[in-house]
């Protein structure tokens, strides 16, 4: 039989219990430490802490045996029918099979002969979770000393649990705020990123847009620097928290406003906790829309309604007054927001609302004079050990018109990367760029000289040859140009098909034909 539970015994573990609640944070060493003693002052065989979810199931987070942690497949073996007793009565429910009215199947199966089961249940709150101990050997015995100590530590917990509760909801929040904020890799002054003569004109524009409040629209083609420079834009603005939104990742309404304006617990199936959404995080601050001709049709009144009045609604949100939030807005696409509109795909009142001052940066191509400088800042800036220079010839051939450039500035300075890897390779000690240490592919071309017909007496082996090096190249260009679209798409298919001025059913058939695999393939949207 049990020994009598004396008044001593019972408060010094007590002061063991709050000991360890009051000396830890409540988390997975106090829960057990708080089991250890619960077993070791009932003499009870083993002790179980359940957790509630939304849909008012229980689970099991700790488990223990006199002094040892339970292996997972013995989690279950404990009386669901005392457990759900104590949560729905929201009492202490001790049961005895001796005296049982009613038997417990699973009690019987597991040789339970006693249990105790308690709620974790905060004053004026739902039971958390339920507190369980029970015992195998039938000489056991429970009274209502054992039964009060285990009720109390019952309530102990339960009242602890709600501030560690909080604290996980909010380390859940700030590790999403994190990741929408913007890279915290320092982003170039406006003076440095737009140093070059040929930008002096926009670099007055951003300077006087800097002075008011109105929403910044900065345009420009793909790899022209519009997420860098709306980047610098915001540090210039000084506005505090900068939070980026990729738009366009998702179609559905509740995804986009969740991610925009956040979600309360219960909102929709599946939202098991409250959300704050990226307009809350950036309060007071400065909120950067990237890519904003990706937000479907049907989510651009969302967007309206907040530029409009700066107010919003979280889904589930069931107060009569909406929230509020003060931001400034720089959003970036590459897209052609005017013809959008005039085509029905974008709204023509949120367009008027975002271009309070519109910044258009350059192509490359219409700027070359600054293409042999952005080299060298380049190389500068990715090697710093060694004086890295380029030679008239290279410079004279990165001026050249036949140079596109479609990929601007991020494609010279992809070029530029992988012409000092092959120059370190031939050379370990070089320090001089050359016109042959880039390849044509690089420079958006298949070939440095003319193509020109194959002469007359030239062997049609190597005609076939050439052709299928040249067909080689031109995959390659077009998977990277594919990669580009559907990685500012965020990998749907029916926005990079968008992008790209072409069908969707061709784009996927070039996907496949490439043995390509878009990252969101199985979430396409109807386009």
């Amino acid at each position: 039989m049990s020994e009598p539970l004396s008044t001593d015994s019972m408060w010094r573990a007590m002061s063991r219990v709050l000991d360890r609640v009051y000396g830890a944070a409540a988390g997975d060493a106090l829960v057990d430490d708080c089991l250890d003693i619960v077993i070791d002052l009932l003499a009870a065989d083993r002790g179980l802490l359940l957790r509630t979810a939304e849909d008012s199931s229980t689970h099991v987070v700790h488990a223990r045996a006199k002094g040892r942690a339970l292996q997972p497949e013995e989690w279950d073996e404990a009386s669901r029918t005392v457990i759900r007793q104590a949560l729905d009565s929201r009492r202490c429910v001790v049961w005895d099979s001796l005296a049982a009215q009613s038997g417990s199947a699973s009690a019987a199966l597991l040789g339970i002969h006693l249990a105790l089961a308690a709620p974790l249940c905060p004053r004026g709150q739902a039971p958390r979770g339920a507190l369980y101990v029970d015992f195998r050997d039938p000489r056991r015995v429970v009274g209502s000393a054992h039964a009060e100590f285990f009720a109390a530590v019952a309530v102990l917990l339960g009242a602890v649990l709600v501030p560690y509760d909080r604290s996980v909801a909010l380390r859940e929040q700030l590790d999403e705020a994190r990741q929408h904020r913007v890279d915290l890799r320092p982003t170039p002054p406006l003076e440095d990123l737009l140093a070059p003569a040929s930008l002096q004109p926009l670099l007055r524009e951003v300077r006087t847009a800097l002075a008011g409040s109105s929403p910044i629209l900065v345009l420009g083609e793909s790899g022209t620097g519009k997420t860098l420079l709306a980047h610098a834009i915001a540090d210039a603005i000084d506005r505090h928290p900068i939070v980026r939104a990729v738009l366009g990742s998702s179609d559905d309404l509740n995804t986009i406003t969740s991610e925009l304006f956040g979600h309360e617990r219960g909102a929709y199936s599946g939202a098991t906790g409250k959300r704050v959404g990226l307009v809350e995080y950036a309060n007071g601050g400065t909120l950067l829309l990237d890519e904003i001709l990706n937000l479907p049709r049907h989510a651009q009144q969302l967007l309206l309604d907040f530029t409009q009045f700066g107010t919003y609604r979280p889904l589930g949100f069931d107060r009569m007054e909406s929230k509020r939030a003060d931001v400034r807005i720089v959003a970036s696409t590459n897209g052609n927001l005017l013809a959008a509109v005039r085509e029905g795909r974008f709204r023509e009142d949120l367009y008027h609302r975002l271009t309070g001052v519109t910044l258009e940066i350059p192509p490359l191509r219409d700027r070359r004079a600054d293409i042999p400088g952005l080299a060298e800042s380049t190389v500068r800036r990715l090697d710093r050990t060694r004086p890295w220079t380029l030679s008239l010839p290279l410079r004279r051939m990165l001026l050249s018109p036949a140079l596109e450039w479609p990929g601007n500035v991020r494609q010279l300075e992809r070029a530029v990367e992988r012409a000092m890897q092959r120059a370190a390779s031939r050379d370990p000690g070089a320090t001089e760029l050359l016109p042959e240490h880039f390849e044509p592919r690089d420079l958006g071309a298949l070939s440095t000289e003319p193509a020109g017909l194959p002469a007359a007496d030239e062997p049609l082996g190597t005609v076939w040859q050439r052709l299928q090096a040249d067909r080689g190249r031109i995959d390659e260009r077009e998977q990277e140009v594919i990669r580009q679209a559907l990685q500012q798409s965020g990998g749907v298919v029916a926005h990079a098909s968008r992008a790209l001025g072409i069908a969707r059913t061709t784009l996927n058939s070039r996907i496949d034909a490439l043995g390509m695999r878009p990252p969101r393939r199985e979430r396409q949207e109807p386009g």
